[in-house]
């Protein structure tokens, strides 16, 4: 089944990058700081703009919050991290949200193509059976998933119930 792709606007693109800027001083976590760290931010303006075309109760948790322990989204009561990246596969540090969707953004950075998800479960389950790779820099340790491993898009979205996310 195919991936939901979705358009980034110039102005959706601008706007993430100017906000990244803002977010840049306020920031006291451990992420490390690179030129193209506003894909985060992209990937959720384009998710929520999605989302409101969809008849999902929803809410945007945004990005520049100060409160690292919110999710990005809140989907018919289900926590909901969305990892967009430029690369081949998605990065987590910790599994605390429900849910994880994997988004990639275009070298062009014109589209944002949804190419999996895992649950909070999944996640687990795959760390203890070390079928994700572990990545070590200086105090954090990310996982890595490959794409081969995720739940296909159609799976996410389809249920209007209270319960969004089901398998195959």
């Amino acid at each position: 089944m195919p991936n939901l792709i979705l358009a980034i606007s110039n102005d959706q693109l601008q706007k993430a990058k100017d906000e990244q800027i803002k977010f840049d001083r306020q920031k006291t976590h451990n992420k490390f700081k690179c030129k193209t760290n506003y894909i985060g931010y992209l990937g959720e303006l384009v998710f929520n703009e999605y989302l409101k075309t969809t008849p999902h109760q929803f809410e945007w948790i945004c990005y520049t919050k100060k409160a690292w322990d919110s999710p990005d989204f809140i989907i018919n009561g289900r926590s909901v991290d969305l990892k967009t990246t430029f690369s081949d596969s998605m990065w987590i540090q910790d599994e605390k949200f429900d849910t994880y969707i994997y988004a990639q953004i275009s070298k062009d950075e014109t589209q944002m193509e949804i190419k999996g998800w895992l649950s909070k479960q999944d996640i687990t389950r795959m760390k203890q059976e070390n079928l994700c790779e572990l990545v070590k820099r200086d105090n954090r340790i990310d996982y890595v998933f490959n794409q081969s491993l995720m739940k296909e898009y159609p799976y996410l979205l389809n249920n209007s119930s209270a319960v969004i996310f089901y398998s195959k």
